[in-house]
C-alpha cells in the first residue's frame, strides 16, 4: 500500500487533434511514433508504362555497314542475301492502273510576266512542271510498270519525248529554262547547271556548245553596271552540285567564256600541248607540258561562237583494274581497248550493273527513285583552297596514311583513296569553231564505285555501279546566259566538227578504210573504243542498256523465285513495309 501510494499511476496521453494529423510525416521518426491515420481513398492504380526500344546510335551503324546485314539498314529496308550481286526487292504495293499508262507528256511554263526568248528569236524558254528533280542523295529516273516483268515488281525503266540525247529537266536545278526542244537553256539567276540524259564511261566523246548570249561579240565590256550574263560548259558527274558553276569541285571539269581558261576546284588554269615524250622515268613525268599562249581573237568566248569538247576515256576493264587497286603501269601500257573483254585481272572486281531502284508515284508519273552518289571527304579536302596540289609529292605508290583533313599525296592512278585515283590515258580537249585549241585536262579522277559512294547514313549498298556513273555534259548560266547544245544526233550534225569527225554526220555511200588514228592523231591501230563518236552515239546505247538490264532482272528474280516451279514472290521474305520516296511527297493509294 505505501508503494502504491508512493509512485501513483501516470495518465493515459490524449490523442493530439486532427490539426496536428494534417502536418505529421508519412514516415514516423523515434522521436514522434505517432503515423498518419490511413487514408480513406484508395491509392490509384500504377500507370503501366510501354518499354522503350534500345536503338543503336549512328556511329554504330556506321560501323557495322560493311557487315553481312548492312543492306537491311537505313529507311530502305529489303531482305535479299544472297552469294551473287543482286537488287533488292522491296515491300510495294501492287500497280495502280495508271502506271501501266505511257508517261505523260512533260508540262512546261512560260515565263511571267514576260515571256523568256531567245536573243535574235522569238523562240520561248519553259521552265519544266511537276517534276522529280533530282536533288542531294536522291536521283530520278522515269519508270512504267509492265505486265512482262511480274517478278521484278512489274517496272522497268521508260522515259517521255523526245527520244534523243538532251539536256535533262530531272536531271537542272530549278531555275534553270529550255526549249522546247531541251537543247537550249538560260537562268536569270546566279551559277545554276544542267546536266544531259546520257554518260560518257569509255572511249572518246564528241559535243558542241553555241554561245547565244554570254561575252558580246566585241568583247567584255570593262564599263559595265552589274552583273553581265556568262556561260560555263564542260564534263559533270552526278555528284556535282546543280547550283554551283561547271569546274566548281572536284567533280566537275569546266571551261569559262571570260579568258577562255579551263577550270576545276574553282581555279583556273590554261591550256597545253599533250606530251610527246615516251619516256617513263619519273624526270620525264615530272615534266610541265607545254602551255599555250591564246592569240587576242581566242581569248574569250563571245556570242556566236561554236566550242567543241572532247573527252576521251580508257576502257572500263582497265578503269577497274585502277579503281580496285591493282593498276601496275609497268604492265597496263595501253587503254584497255585491246585487252580481251573476258579476262579479268587477280584482284579486280567484276564489272557489273546492280540497280537498287524502288518505284514511287509522283505528279501522275512514276519515278525510280536511287540513293545517289554524294561528296566524300577526301574529295571535299581535294577542293579546299587550302589544298595546294603543287607542293604535294606526284608519288605513283605512297604509304602515307589516310586522313580526313588533309591529302598527303597528289592524285595518282595508285592513290591510297579510291576516289583520288585517276585515270591513264585520260584527257579533255577543246576547239573553237572547228579548230583545236588544246588540252584541258589529262588524268581525270575516276569515277567506277568505290571512288563514287552513296550516303552510307541512308542504307544504300556501297560499292554498286548502276550503269549510270561517268562525265554528263554539263552547262551552267549566270544572270541570263543562253547556250545551245548539239550533240550530232540531228539531221544537220555538228555546226563546226573537227577534221577527224567530218565524217561521222555525212551520209556514206562507199566503204570507208579505217585508217586508225584516234583523236590525238596518234595511230595507236584501230578500235572501236579510240574512235571519236558523236555524244548522241551513246543515247541509243544506253537505252539498249536498260532493256538489258531489265531482261537480266527479271529473269535474276524468276529463278530466286523457284523458275518455273516456283511462284511470284516467295525467294524474298519481306515483313515490313518500306519507305517510299525519301525525297519526294508521293502520292499514296
Amino acid at each position: 500500500m505505501a508503494e502504491s501510494a508512493g509512485f501513483p499511476h501516470s495518465p493515459t496521453p490524449l490523442a493530439p487533434p486532427m490539426t496536428e494529423l494534417e502536418h505529421t510525416p508519412n514516415v514516423p521518426s523515434p522521436l514522434n511514433p505517432l503515423s498518419r491515420a490511413p487514408s480513406k481513398t484508395p491509392a490509384p492504380t500504377p500507370i503501366q508504362r510501354e518499354q522503350r526500344e534500345k536503338k543503336e546510335s549512328l556511329k554504330k551503324r556506321e560501323s557495322t555497314l560493311n557487315g553481312p546485314n548492312s543492306s537491311a539498314l537505313g529507311k530502305r529496308k529489303a531482305n535479299s542475301t544472297h552469294a551473287y550481286p543482286s537488287p533488292q526487292r522491296f515491300n510495294l504495293p501492287p500497280p495502280r492502273a495508271p502506271d501501266f499508262e505511257p508517261p505523260r507528256e512533260d508540262s512546261m511554263a512560260s515565263h511571267e510576266p514576260v515571256p523568256l526568248e531567245m536573243p535574235g528569236s522569238d523562240q520561248q524558254l519553259y521552265k519544266p512542271l511537276d517534276l522529280a528533280e533530282n536533288k542531294r542523295g536522291y536521283r530520278y529516273s522515269r519508270a512504267i510498270a509492265d505486265p512482262q516483268f511480274p517478278h521484278k515488281q512489274y517496272y522497268r525503266s521508260t522515259s517521255p519525248s523526245p527520244h534523243y540525247a538532251r539536256l535533262s529537266y530531272e536531271d537542272a536545278d530549278k531555275w534553270m529554262r529550255f526549249g522546247d526542244n531541251a537543247l537550249i537553256t538560260s537562268n536569270e539567276k546566279g551559277w545554276r547547271m544542267v546536266r544531259s540524259n546520257v554518260c560518257a564511261r569509255e572511249g572518246t566523246l564528241y559535243y558542241e556548245i553555241k554561245i547565244h548570249r554570254g561575252v558580246p561579240p566585241e568583247g567584255p565590256d570593262p564599263a559595265a553596271n552589274g552583273p553581265q550574263p556568262h556561260v560555263r560548259f564542260g564534263w559533270a558527274r552526278r555528284e556535282a552540285p546543280l547550283d554551283a558553276p561547271v569546274g566548281f569541285d572536284g567533280y566537275s571539269y569546266g571551261i569559262t567564256d571570260v579568258r577562255f581558261e579551263p577550270m576545276h576546284r574553282s581555279r583556273p588554269s590554261k591550256f597545253f600541248q599533250p606530251k610527246k615524250s615516251k619516256s617513263k622515268s619519273a624526270k620525264a613525268a615530272a615534266v610541265a607540258p607545254p602551255l599555250i599562249t591564246l592569240p587576242p581573237e581566242d581569248q574569250d568566248v563571245k556570242e556566236g561562237d561554236v566550242i567543241g569538247l572532247e573527252i576521251q576515256l580508257p576502257s572500263l576493264n582497265l578503269h577497274q583494274k585502277v579503281v580496285s587497286g591493282i593498276y601496275n603501269p609497268a604492265v597496263d601500257v595501253g587503254d584497255g581497248f585491246d585487252d580481251p573483254a573476258q579476262q579479268l585481272d587477280p584482284g579486280a572486281e567484276t564489272i557489273n550493273i546492280i540497280r537498287d531502284r524502288i518505284p514511287v508515284p509522283y505528279k501522275g508519273n512514276s519515278y525510280f527513285e536511287v540513293l545517289d552518289h554524294v561528296s566524300s571527304k577526301p574529295m571535299e579536302s581535294y577542293a579546299d583552297r587550302m589544298t595546294n596540289l603543287s607542293s604535294l609529292p606526284n608519288a605513283q605508290f605512297s604509304t602515307a596514311s589516310a586522313n580526313k583533313d588533309a591529302i598527303k599525296v597528289a592524285p595518282n592512278p595508285n592513290h591510297e583513296l579510291p576516289s583520288l585515283r585517276t585515270l591513264p590515258h585520260s584527257a579533255m580537249r577543246v576547239y573553237k569553231n572547228g579548230r583545236l585549241i588544246g588540252t584541258a585536262f589529262e588524268n581525270l579522277l575516276s569515277f567506277f564505285p568505290p571512288a563514287s559512294a552513296p550516303s552510307k547514313t541512308m542504307g544504300a549498298r556501297d560499292g554498286l555501279d548502276d550503269g549510270m556513273v561517268g562525265y554528263f555534259p554539263a552547262v551552267s548560266c549566270f544572270f541570263g546566259g543562253t547556250a545551245e547544245v548539239n550533240f550530232g544526233d540531228t539531221p544537220s550534225g555538228f555546226w563546226a566538227p573537227p577534221a577527224h569527225l567530218a565524217t561521222t554526220t555525212a551520209p556514206q555511200t562507199t566503204d570507208v578504210e579505217m585508217t586508225g588514228i584516234d583523236a590525238s592523231g596518234a595511230k595507236n591501230g584501230w578500235n572501236p573504243g579510240r574512235m571519236c563518236r558523236p555524244v548522241g552515239e551513246r543515247y541509243e546505247e544506253q537505252v539498249a542498256e536498260d532493256v538489258v538490264w531489265d531482261v537480266v532482272d527479271e529473269v535474276d528474280f524468276f529463278m530466286q523465285d523457284g523458275g518455273f516451279e516456283g511462284r511470284v514472290g516467295s525467294g524474298v521474305e519481306m515483313p515490313q513495309q518500306v519507305k517510299r520516296g525519301g525525297g519526294l511527297k508521293v502520292e499514296e493509294d
